[in-house]
């Protein structure tokens, strides 16, 4: 109990503030930092093999958003600025390279996705392109692993030309959200860097395993929780229900409740919480809610939002309060809420000692 409420107030002292400022600062001259590196070093380096990438993200979870600029002198007779198709041939009427891919290279593999060509106002060609990535969801197949991101210029001839993507990768983000670098359908995991030479690099890792909030249902007499497993652990048709833990964060106290399944859907449960019987009308309670390890072990897992792109959860995710009556007639508030990283609470606090 102690070393909870000193942790608190750390994490609200003045001092810790102070370092959160002093991270963004030296995140930011960083950033600055690298981008000139690349405009001072690497892509004079590349000596017109390369195209300067100006953004690159995965914003939401599985599709990559690019933009880059074609070196000049590169022959491409790129779509007006209006966003008008070019015709496939220069002002003399021979051949020039329109088709643009995206590269997608691990290895010996090499994978393309089709890119747009684009003329800037200031005469510049750009490079422009949306992937979807995972076959298994529609879209390019790339698997687990690294993946350095290149371009590809193709007039129909033998030799296409092909660029490097240098640049700064997922660029920083300030307000509420935040790139989600996370596949909800899933689970793999994007995230965008640079290699040591500079170039674009997609590193996809494998899901993990997340207990994911669907609704939290009210009652007069509890709540009932839907949620769906994610993961390598999530269970399958036919596979024993989980197990989910109410744990009361100040006297330790642990009940458990076996979840049943939501119908059509094999990863979706509902758990029920009569919180009416289990409350103590006495003091405010805090529950949170855990799913006991599977047969392969593991850490419990919170049952809670993680699946978003908000920094901060607990501000944006504000389900109602209800109210439940207890067995004894007292009549308790709950309040659902969700903590930095995530989790679900639920906050009973006995109408007698509540604000009037």
């Amino acid at each position: 109990m102690i070393k909870k409420s000193a942790g608190i107030a750390l994490r609200r002292s003045p001092a810790m503030k102070v370092g959160a400022s002093v991270r963004r600062r030296a995140a930011a001259g960083l950033a600055s930092g690298r981008s000139t590196l690349v405009d001072s070093v690497l892509m004079p380096a590349a000596q017109g093999s390369a195209a300067r990438v100006q953004y690159a993200a995965v914003l939401d979870g599985h599709t990559l958003n690019l933009r880059a600029l074609l070196p000049a002198g590169v022959p491409v007779a790129a779509p007006e600025a209006d966003g008008s198709e070019a015709d496939g041939s220069d002002a003399d009427g021979a051949d020039a390279p329109v088709r643009a891919h995206v590269l997608f290279i691990s290895g010996g593999t090499r994978i393309r996705a089709a890119a747009r060509l684009h003329r800037e106002r200031d005469g510049q060609t750009s490079v422009q392109a949306t992937v979807l990535l995972g076959e298994d969801i529609g879209g390019v197949p790339v698997t687990l692993g690294r993946w350095t991101l290149g371009l590809e210029l193709d007039s129909g001839s033998p030799a296409p030309l092909r660029l490097q993507l240098i640049g700064d990768g997922a660029p920083a983000y300030g307000g509420p959200t935040r790139p989600l670098d996370t596949c909800v359908r899933t689970g793999r995991r994007h995230r965008l860097g640079l290699t040591p030479a500079g170039r674009l690099r997609l590193t996809i890792a494998p899901a993990v395993a997340r207990a994911e909030v669907l609704r939290v249902n009210r009652a007069f007499t509890g709540t009932s929780v839907l949620f769906a497993v994610y993961g390598p652990d999530a269970a399958r048709a036919g596979a024993t229900p989980p197990i989910v833990e109410l744990v009361e964060q100040q006297r330790r106290t642990v009940l458990r409740h076996t979840a049943e399944p939501l119908p059509a859907d094999a990863t979706a449960w509902r758990v029920t919480l009569p919180l009416g019987r289990l409350l103590d009308t006495s003091v405010r309670q805090t529950w949170s809610l855990r799913l006991v390890p599977g047969p392969r072990g593991g850490k419990p897992l919170e049952l809670g939002r993680h699946g978003h792109d908000l920094r901060s959860p607990r501000k944006v995710l504000t389900p109602p309060k209800f109210t439940v009556r207890a067995e004894d007639g007292t009549f308790v508030e709950v309040k659902p809420q969700y903590t930095r990283r995530g989790a679900l609470q639920l906050v009973c606090t006995p109408r007698k000692l509540g604000t009037p």
